[in-house]
C-alpha cells in the first residue's frame, strides 16, 4: 500500500487538517473523570492555564506526578494537533517514574494512545480534538529540543537536576513555547533546599518588590501551588508516621510540608527572619553611612547601613567589578555623604595588600584616595566572632534588612555550614553565597563586635 494512501486529499495550499483520532468520548466527558479523581490543590494546577509558568511545590506522595499527568491531558484539550514535551532530571527517571505513572494514569482513565521507544521515547496521545505528541526528555540534554516549537511544556522533580542545569533548563523550554494556544511551563518537585523552585517563585519576586511594574509582571506571570503530604488520603497507612519517626526537623518541612528549608547542614543564620527583620528606612542626609567592602575579582560587594537608635539599618548594597569601580560607584552615588566626611568604609582587612586590578596600589589605597573616612583592620575578624555578632542583633531584634539588599537577603536566608564547619562560599561572581553576608559582618563587627574576655597570667609562684 502506497503512503500517499494515508494522506488527505486536497490542495497543497489547503489548511492542514488534523490526523484523526482515535477517541470518542468529549472533551466535557474526559475532563470531568479525570477531574473527580484530583486533590484540591491539583485541581488548581490543572485548571490554571492563565499564568506562563506554573509550580507544583509538594512533600513526598502528595501527589505532584499524578498532577503533572492530569496536566498533560488538559493542556492537551487546549492545544490538539500540537507538539509538547515532559522532562525528568536524568533518563533513567524518565523510564522509571514518568512513564510508569504515565502509563498507569492513561490505562485508569481508558485513555487511547501509541507509544515509540526509538529513537528518543514519545507519545501520541488521542484526545477528543485531536491527537497531541508528548515527547519524553531529560533536564540534563535540555539543548537536545532545540528547533522544536512545543505548546506547553511539563517537568517534574526539576529541583534534584542542579540549580545551573535547572535554571539552563527552564530558559529553553520556555524559549521553545512558540505553539498552541496556551503555552506553559508546569512544573512539580519535592522543595531541595533554595534551588530553582525557590528561586524562581520566591526568590526572585520578593527581589521584584521595589518595581511595582516588573512585580506586576512577575505576579501576570508566575504562580505557586503548595501541598502537603499529609493532604492525600490515598497514602498507604503508616506512611506519614515513617517520614515523622525517621526525618529531622528540617527535612519534614521540606519532604511533608513542602516547604523550602536548608537542606545541607545547619544555617549560619538561624535566627533570621525577613519577615521579622525588614525596614524600609531611608537615608537621611545627616546620616552617617557606612559600607561594609567584601573585595573579589570580578564582584565586590558593599551593604550600606546607617544606625536608629541602637538599631543597625543595611538600607541599599551594591557590587562592581573592581576597586576603581568601587570608588566611582560610592563617590558618585554618595557624593554629599563623602563630602561631609560621613561616608565611612569598613573594608575586607586583605585590602591592605592586595589589589582586585592585578594594579602596584593595594585595595586600601585607592579607597582612601577616594575621599571616604576609611575604618581599618589589622585583620578580619575570626569567623564565628562575626557569625556571632551578627546573629545575636537578630536575636534582640536590632538587625534590620531593607528587600533592596537581594543579595545580602539570599545569603542571610539560604548560606549553610560546609563540612569543615565553615560558611560555605559560594561559585563566585554575584552568585557567591558568602560577598555579602562578609561584607555586612565587617561593619557589624566593628560596631558592634563582640568582646572576648581572657584571664590573664599571674607571676606569683608556689614551688
Amino acid at each position: 500500500m502506497s503512503v500517499l494512501a494515508n494522506v488527505p486529499g486536497g490542495a497543497c495550499l489547503d489548511k492542514p487538517t488534523l490526523r484523526g483520532t482515535r477517541c470518542d468520548e468529549s472533551v466535557e466527558s474526559l475532563r470531568s473523570r479525570i477531574y473527580d479523581r484530583l486533590l484540591e490543590p491539583q485541581r488548581e494546577f490543572v485548571d490554571d492555564t492563565d499564568h506562563k509558568i506554573l509550580g507544583y511545590c509538594a512533600g513526598f506522595g502528595a501527589g505532584k506526578t499524578f498532577a503533572l499527568c492530569a496536566k498533560a491531558i488538559f493542556l492537551g484539550l487546549e492545544n490538539p494537533g500540537t507538539v509538547a514535551a515532559v522532562f525528568e532530571p536524568t533518563n533513567i527517571m524518565l523510564r522509571d517514574v514518568w512513564m510508569r505513572a504515565f502509563d498507569d494514569f492513561l490505562d485508569e482513565f481508558q485513555i487511547e494512545h501509541d507509544f515509540r521507544v526509538s529513537p528518543q521515547p514519545e507519545y501520541t496521545i488521542h484526545l477528543p480534538l485531536g491527537p497531541i505528541t508528548l515527547l519524553c526528555r531529560a533536564t540534563e540534554t535540555f539543548n537536545r529540543i532545540r528547533g522544536q516549537n512545543l505548546s506547553f511544556c511539563l517537568a517534574d522533580e526539576i529541583d534534584t537536576s542542579s540549580a545551573d542545569i535547572a535554571q539552563k533548563a527552564s530558559e529553553m523550554m520556555l524559549a521553545r513555547l512558540r505553539g498552541g494556544t496556551k503555552p506553559q511551563l508546569a512544573v512539580a518537585s519535592t522543595p531541595e533546599g533554595f534551588k530553582w523552585m525557590y528561586r524562581t517563585f520566591v526568590e526572585e519576586p520578593a527581589n521584584a518588590a521595589e518595581d511595582s511594574a516588573r512585580t506586576a509582571a512577575i505576579a501576570l506571570e508566575r504562580r505557586l501551588i503548595r501541598a502537603r503530604t499529609t493532604d492525600n488520603p490515598h497514602l498507604p497507612p503508616g506512611f506519614i508516621d515513617s517520614l515523622y519517626a525517621n526525618y529531622p526537623p528540617q527535612l519534614i518541612a521540606s519532604y511533608i510540608n513542602g516547604e523550602f528549608t536548608n537542606l545541607a547542614n545547619a544555617n549560619v543564620y538561624p535566627y533570621f527572619d525577613r519577615d521579622i527583620h525588614w525596614c524600609d528606612t531611608e537615608l537621611e542626609h545627616d546620616d552617617r553611612l557606612y559600607v561594609g567592602i567584601d573585595f573579589n575579582v570580578g564582584a565586590c560587594f558593599m551593604e550600606c547601613m546607617v544606625r536608629r537608635g541602637d538599631e543597625f539599618h543595611f538600607i541599599a548594597e551594591h557590587h562592581a567589578s573592581d576597586t576603581p569601580s568601587v570608588v566611582r560607584l560610592l563617590t558618585t552615588t554618595y557624593s554629599s555623604w563623602v563630602a561631609q566626611g560621613n561616608l565611612v568604609v569598613v573594608p575586607d582587612a586583605a585590602s591592605r595588600q592586595r589589589s582586585t586590578t592585578n594594579a602596584k596600589e593595594s585595595d586600601l589605597s585607592l579607597l582612601k584616595k577616594g575621599g571616604f573616612v576609611v575604618k581599618t583592620q589589622l585583620a578580619n575578624p575570626a569567623i564565628e566572632d562575626r557569625v556571632n555578632a551578627m546573629n545575636v542583633l537578630m536575636i534582640a531584634k536590632r538587625f534590620r534588612v531593607s528587600n533592596k539588599c537581594k543579595y545580602l537577603l539570599r545569603s542571610l536566608e539560604t548560606q549553610a555550614f560546609d563540612k569543615q564547619g565553615k560558611p560555605e562560599k559560594g561559585i563566585g561572581g554575584l552568585d557567591d553565597k558568602s560577598g555579602p553576608a562578609d561584607a555586612c559582618g565587617y561593619v557589624i563587627t566593628a560596631l558592634a563586635g563582640l568582646r572576648r574576655y581572657q584571664t590573664g597570667g599571674s607571676a606569683f609562684r608556689t614551688y
